[in-house]
């Protein structure tokens, strides 16, 4: 393929006298295209005049239709170059406990895991008391991981767990599973609920060689604390995530909020 999308269907034709304006008939068309694979991610759609043209309408139809395909994120533009097909997302709802793995799955992607890093070592204060530590019991799990999708590194983890509530995760697998499968299969940790807090921050040199990005990339830094039932923590975690692969968005309803993450690829 050339680059350009030249697939949009040519005997398609729009209906003057439909309920539907012209301009919604014309985005659902090129949408359906996208939707297909039949325009895929990084092919050029044709330009304003040429879709005038082909689709027997005006200059201020087409840019309606191509103004809500960019505002719903099918479509990009590049000032004096064109209109692109973006890549496509992934959304997934937030408001549920979420497991990384487990929800690529669902995704249909194929997640895996990089640890960089996996031992015991002594919490400072400020993790003891995040974590809620025993008294005499400053051992705490450290595992450091890159999280991938499909190959593609999407965030740097940074996980602390109480020594005392799995002594042998150091031993585990966590590159083929999931940790928190581990901690409910052979640990018996319920969990049961989090809090995560999100910041905007940017890429550092060392995140970026890890990631694969640039440095300075906008990111976000999630911060989680998971708890049991019984509101013992049982897992702090930071994530520095590339900004240019995730994106949140809140649908609002009467009494309550749907959150969404995308990762774009």
């Amino acid at each position: 393929m050339d680059g350009k999308a030249n697939l949009l269907p040519e005997l398609e034709k729009l209906v003057e006298d439909s309920n539907l304006p012209l301009y919604l008939q014309l985005k659902n068309i090129i949408k359906a295209q996208i939707i297909s694979g039949a325009i895929q991610p990084g092919d050029k759609i044709p330009s304003e005049s040429e879709l005038c043209e082909r689709y027997g309408v005006s200059r201020i139809t087409v840019r309606q239709a191509i103004n809500s395909l960019v505002q719903e994120g099918y479509l990009y533009r590049k000032q004096g170059v064109g209109t692109f097909v973006t890549s496509p997302k992934l959304r997934r709802r937030l408001p549920r406990l979420y497991s990384f793995s487990e929800d690529m799955r669902e995704l249909g992607l194929e997640p895996s895991s990089q640890v960089l890093e996996q031992r015991v070592i002594e919490a400072d204060e400020e993790m003891a008391e995040i974590l809620k530590l025993p008294d005499g019991s400053r051992k705490i799990n450290k595992l450091v991981r890159v999280r991938l999708a499909n190959g593609e590194p999407i965030l740097l983890e940074k996980t602390f767990i109480p020594y005392y509530l799995c002594p042998d995760l150091v031993k585990e697998n966590l590159e083929e599973g999931s940790l928190y499968s581990t901690l409910r299969e052979k640990y018996n940790l319920l969990l049961d609920h989090a809090y995560e807090t999100y910041e905007v921050g940017k890429i550092r040199k060392e995140e970026a060689k890890i990631l694969r990005c640039q440095v300075s990339l906008p990111a976000f830094v999630i911060e989680r604390l998971t708890y049991l039932k019984t509101e013992v923590p049982v897992e702090w975690t930071k994530s520095i995530a590339r900004g240019d692969r995730l994106r949140f968005t809140v649908r609002l309803v009467a009494d309550q909020a749907q959150i969404r993450r995308e990762i774009e690829f």
